[in-house]
């Protein structure tokens, strides 16, 4: 009879003690490392306009934007906390005109600014890795955007329904995939530079692109030979 009882009250014991590490994700108030939560439903950290989720010891995410400003400087630090990740659908439908994104952001996820039509200038951290899927959706004024060379993927409709002329995809060694509808219905798209480190190309990463587009890449590259066998015009790039 005793050792069932002992068992039941370490059981008990057991499932106090997973309710109380349960919540928000915010830290445990004991002085011990944050972070033990993966998921979460509310910010951990606040501070002025911008929301914060504590991703591990030494990195946030920025999960909300309560402000109102047009012009977006993102912070690359909460504390002693670097700002690594730009959290899904921050801006999503915000009506900003333009965005700065500290160098240590790695990772910009869905929906990030999609459908900010009067987006123009985004200034992208030179050490991104990840752009996820529609981050750039529907921004119809964005003209251009700089790449930076540490980038690893782009995510499907990526920069769909962006406004932009030409882009211009950097040479990289983690780079070397373009996926489905990357530049999808790209209204004003005519031109597209691409370096011989690009070895795979969705078929429809340019589909609904109503203007004829240009490919500009060197001589015997994949993007060369895309440029043929999908009926864009080709101009050598040495």
């Amino acid at each position: 009879m005793k050792k069932i009882l002992c068992a039941l009250l370490a059981c008990m014991l057991c499932a106090t003690v997973s309710i109380g590490f349960s919540g928000c994700g915010c830290s445990n108030n004991s002085g011990q490392e944050p972070g033990y939560r993966v998921t979460t439903t509310e910010p951990d950290l606040k501070k002025d306009e911008f929301c914060f989720f504590i991703l591990n010891k030494d990195e946030v995410m920025v999960t909300k934007y309560t402000g109102s400003d047009k012009d977006i400087k993102i912070p690359e630090s909460y504390e002693n906390y670097k700002v690594t990740v730009i959290g899904r659908s921050l801006f999503n439908g915000k009506d900003i005109s333009s965005v700065e994104i500290p160098d240590t952001v790695k990772e910009i996820q869905d929906y990030a600014f999609a459908s900010n039509r009067n987006l123009k200038s985004v200034k992208l951290p030179k050490n991104l890795e990840i752009i996820g899927e529609d981050t750039f959706f529907n921004c119809a004024s964005l003209e251009s955007i700089e790449l930076p060379a540490t980038l690893k993927e782009i995510g499907v409709y990526g920069f769909s329904a962006a406004g932009f002329k030409s882009v211009t995809i950097p040479e990289s060694k983690t780079l070397t995939k373009l996926d489905r509808f990357v530049f999808y219905q790209c209204q004003e798209l005519t031109d597209v530079y691409l370096p011989a480190t690009i070895t795979s190309i969705a078929d429809d990463t340019f589909d609904d692109c109503p203007n004829k587009i240009t490919i500009h890449a060197p001589k015997s590259s994949y993007a060369a030979n895309y440029a043929k066998t999908h009926n864009f015009d080709f101009k050598e790039v040495k």
